[in-house]
């Protein structure tokens, strides 16, 4: 065994080595932090950007497709008639015919 003086010395050492690391685990911590912080703004700023792109790019059953899955948006093609709306006898009795002559 060593003596006190030497024992002493050692527990100096040690201890001056936890402040070393408690030092550089406060560093860290405070670096983590920062990043993190950015890293919330950058998510914050990226979801904004999504909701401008999916409200104007897509439909509104579209755009809720695309927050679920943030692969390639899948589009639906329109008809320019409704289907099964009415037949096409139902819409030649809507439309009335007028003479030039009266017009």
């Amino acid at each position: 065994m060593g003596t006190l003086r030497e024992l002493q010395l050692a527990l100096r050492e040690k201890i001056a080595e936890l402040r070393q690391r408690d030092e550089l685990i406060d560093e860290l911590e405070a670096e983590l932090d920062e990043k993190e912080t950015i890293i919330e703004r950058l998510h914050n700023e990226l979801d904004k950007y999504r909701s401008i792109l999916s409200s104007t790019d897509l439909t509104p059953a579209e755009s809720s497709q695309a927050g679920q899955c943030r692969g390639r948006t899948k589009r639906t093609a329109i008809s320019a008639e409704p289907a099964g709306c009415c037949s096409s006898l139902d819409a030649q009795k809507v439309v009335q015919r007028v003479p030039k002559s009266q017009a």
